[in-house]
């Protein structure tokens, strides 16, 4: 079970290295939307598609540990949801904390990208009048 969590926060903090790694392109698009800068914005598209591209495989991979983990505590795995493994975590503090900070990590960085990529397209709807 051990290494399943460490296999699983591993997982975890690449997935949020990647979604930071999109979060700094988002913030970079916008600018380049305002100013109509399609070469630019294509290069920012492209070097998105390829993190995307990781994001999935990450995704991924945490699904098949995380059903590993929900075969060996026999829980279903449909419900099982990382604060849950968190919270079981509690006798073994160091890991319970890893993931913790793994999870609101991720959890953040997922919300920034969202908001990110809700400004962009607000912008490219003001700019080009759509609503």
């Amino acid at each position: 079970m051990a290494s399943l969590m460490e296999n699983l926060i591993e997982v975890l903090d690449l997935e949020s290295q990647e979604y930071e790694n999109l979060l700094e392109l988002s913030m970079k698009k916008t600018p380049v939307i305002v100013a109509g800068e399609l070469e630019e914005l294509a290069k920012i598209t492209d070097e998105e598609q390829i993190v995307v591209g990781k994001i999935n495989r990450l995704e991924q991979k945490r699904q098949e540990v995380f059903i590993d983990i929900a075969n060996v505590i026999n829980k279903d795995v449909n419900s099982l949801m990382l604060i849950d493994l968190v919270e079981m975590l509690k006798s073994r503090p160091e890991e319970q904390q890893k993931l913790a900070i793994v999870h609101d990590r991720l959890s953040a960085a997922v919300h920034d990208v969202q908001r990110v990529n809700g400004q962009a397209s607000d912008s490219e709807r003001s700019r080009t009048g759509r609503v």
